[in-house]
This record gives structure tokens, sequence and C-alpha cells, in this order.
């Protein structure tokens, strides 16, 4: 992998294969396009296959479409209805919505690059609809499931090390203590945990999300005293601050996947759902917040959410819990005894 100024660079053969499917002038500006996105906007590595995975199918498209690989001058001919034959043969293929909706945003962002660097201009992308998404409800725990889940911690089906068990404890609290993406949780270093100090309330941890940004997101005593016994009982002790902090057993930085697999086995012997993952406890620790009457912009803030919509569509409150905050939190609500 190349790097510059500290930025890691994606391996270049999947995304050069891509470029190549299109015509000279045209493969030199997605190459470019794919510098931009990794070295200015910093996007992920995941991102960014997903982003050339949807121009590698839109240029297949362009080129079955129009009989020959696209070029800068086909891109600026083509037409609003060239982009709903894309969109419509990717319904036809059994693309849901979200999936057509991802590839609609990704080509848009091309085009918008390209207009931008002044390589041509083409408004037709930005009349073409984007597909509705269905709005889909997360699936979060019960408070008491998410107690159960906490309480349980120590159990696993197998003995393991006592280290990987504490190991294991403080992901699951602090995944549901404070909303982390499983990412950026195994992405934590041992310089972003500093020893716990029991005359705070909370202490803030610096969490790297999505496109770079960093947000200081609060933790409570209980969470950092877990953080706190694994790293006193974890073998690899970091000689660097930038070492990570959740490490695998052959010493190396904690693959999520591995963080998914100890939750199956905590939730099969537990008994509890199976929607019960690392990203089920991001949305209950939204969820249970807001029953309790937090914020909703705060709760954006801990999340690390550009958008107030993107945390909406996090949480759900029952009848019940909306009657409860609006009891606890309105003036007028508390006042037991109406004057005639």
């Amino acid at each position: 992998m190349a790097s510059n100024s500290g930025v890691t660079v994606p391996p270049e053969g999947f995304y050069k294969g891509t470029a190549s499917l299109a015509a000279g002038d045209l493969e030199d500006k997605i190459l470019k396009w794919r510098t931009y996105l990794a070295i200015e906007k910093r996007m992920s590595q995941h991102s960014l296959r997903a982003y050339f995975k949807d121009l590698r199918d839109f240029l297949l498209f362009v080129t079955d479409h129009r009989g020959q690989p696209p070029s800068l001058d086909t891109f600026g001919d083509l037409k609003i209805t060239d982009f709903r034959s894309w969109l419509a043969k990717k319904t036809i293929a059994g693309n849901a919505a979200t999936s057509r909706a991802r590839a609609l945003a990704s080509i848009r962002s091309f085009f918008r690059w390209l207009d931008i660097q002044g390589y041509l201009h083409n408004p037709a992308i930005q009349y073409v609809r984007t597909p509705k998404r269905p709005q889909k409800l997360a699936k979060v725990l019960t408070q008491n499931q998410a107690k159960a889940a906490m309480d349980g911690a120590d159990q696993l089906i197998k003995p393991e090390d006592d280290w990987i068990k504490a190991r294991d404890k403080a992901l699951l609290f602090l995944l549901y203590g404070t909303g982390l993406r499983i990412a950026e949780a195994a992405d934590v270093n041992a310089g972003d945990i500093p020893p716990f100090d029991p005359s705070k309330k909370a202490l803030p941890l610096r969490v790297t999300g999505k496109g770079g940004k960093q947000r200081d997101v609060p933790v409570i005593p209980v969470v950092w005293q877990a953080l706190d016994y694994y790293r006193d009982s974890c073998p690899f002790l970091p000689a660097d601050k930038n070492e990570p902090f959740f490490y695998g057993t052959r010493g190396g930085r904690l693959h999520p996947g591995i963080v998914r697999q100890r939750m199956k086995l905590l939730r099969r012997q537990l008994g509890l759902p199976e929607h019960m993952t690392p990203h089920s406890l991001r949305h209950s620790f939204a969820t249970h917040l807001l029953e309790e009457g937090a914020n909703l912009r705060i709760i954006q803030e801990l999340l690390g959410h550009a958008s107030l919509k993107t945390t909406q569509r996090y949480t759900e409150l029952s009848d019940e819990a909306l009657l409860k905050v609006y009891q606890n939190c309105h003036p007028r609500a508390r006042i037991k005894d109406v004057p005639d």
C-alpha cells in the first residue's frame, strides 16, 4: 500500500481494472477520482470499493448500451433515459432500492467531481429520481435484555484465558455504553484510553469515525473500569500509544469479525435474541437514551452522525416510552390537579 501524508491508499489493482473498462481519456479521470477520494476525502477502503463497484457496473452497462467503452464525450452525452435504463436493469436483476440508491449516489458523486474539475458538464443525472429506500426500524434489545447481556458478560461457552474474557467484557460494555460502531471500537489505540479516574463521573474517549472525523465520547465509570481491568490483564502490553488497545490471541489488532463471533457465543448461552449483534448494541444505546428522555441532537453527536435524519432512523420509541418522556419532561404534565 502506498502512503501520502500518513493516509493509507488502497491497492490499485481493483481500481485500475475498473478504469480500464473506459476509453483512455475517461480512464485517466477515474484514477484521478480514486486518488481524490482516498487522499482528500479520506474515504475508507470499504467505501472506496463500494463506489468503484458501482462505477464498474455503470461502465459495463454504458459499454453494452452504446456498443463501445465510454469516453468523456460519451458521459457528457448521456441522457436521463440512459440513467433510468441503468437503474431499471438493476431492478430487474433484483437489486434492492437501498442498493440502487447507493449506486446512483456513487455515480452522481463521480459526475459532480468531473463537473467541478471542468472535465465535463452533464446535468441530466441530477434529475434522476433516487429510488425510495424502505424505512426499516432497527432491531434493538429491551433494557432488560441489555442488562442481562452485561450481567452475563463473564460467561462463555468455552473456557478461555482470563484476559480474553476481560477483553470481551470490555468490548461489550464499550459498545453498549457509548454506541460506537464496531470498527471504531476495534480501531481504538492504547493512547486513547487513559487510566481510570474514580473522581470523575465520565471520561472522554477520542474516537475516529467515518471520513476520519474525530469526536469525544463520554465514557461512564462502569465501562472505564472494564477497560482498565482488561488493560491490566492483557499480555500484549503496547509499547507505543499508537499501538492497538484491543488485541487478538496472536497479538495483532482485534478483527471485528472475532467480536461478532464472541457475541454470538454469549447471546446463545444467555438465551438472548439472534439480533443481538455489535451494531444492535449501537441501536439499543440510542433507543434507550431516547426512552429515558435524552435529546436527539445529543444522541446525534454521540453516534457521530452528520445528519439528524440518520439518527432518527436508528431509533424507535414505543408509545409508552413517548408518554413517559412527555410526563417527565413537560412542565404542565407534572401538575396533578387541574383547576376548574
